[in-house]
């Protein structure tokens, strides 16, 4: 993970999609409605993150269309909203990326953490469900993460390959 994610340091972000879940014409909002994302980094393909189980991925996807699942809703894909979270890096330089360790040693990455200019952003998912909040780890979550380096750090160079 710290290969793909290496490349994206000192890039700006220039928008998120996200694919959110709608039910009765609304979006489910916040994490629980929250299906994938993806990041668009300037001069690279953009960034798919998916979560699956307590494991987070991260692939070099670009985003896939919207569609119907009858009468459980339908899943539509399109720029993150602007009152979520994701929305306020948009803009910033990303400065170093943090490696969280899940509750479980496989997988290896449960989550990462993300610095930029002006805002820090922890994204992980803990049993099927994502974290998506300001901040570093939190005390009620590091039971569950636990940060394993940040990628400028020289001691975390060979970590999470």
């Amino acid at each position: 993970m710290a290969a793909l994610l290496r490349p994206l340091l000192g890039r700006r972000l220039l928008a998120v999609t996200e694919a959110r879940h709608w039910y009765d014409e609304r979006p489910v909002t916040g994490p629980t409605g929250l299906l994938h994302f993806w990041l668009h980094f300037e001069g690279v393909p953009a960034i798919m993150a998916h979560g699956c189980g307590d494991l987070l991925k991260l692939t070099e996807e670009e985003p896939y269309s919207s569609y119907d699942m009858q009468e459980n809703g339908r899943t539509v894909v399109g720029p993150v909203q602007p009152t979520d979270l994701l929305n306020e890096v948009v803009g910033q330089c990303l400065v170093d990326v943090g490696l969280a360790q899940g509750y479980s040693t496989i997988p290896a990455v449960g989550g990462i953490l993300l610095r930029f200019e002006r805002n820090e952003l922890l994204v992980a998912t803990l049993a099927d469900e994502w974290i998506c909040q300001p901040g570093l780890i939190p005390a009620e979550l590091r039971q569950y993460l636990s940060l394993i380096g940040w990628l400028s750090s020289p001691a975390s160079a060979a970590e999470g390959q």
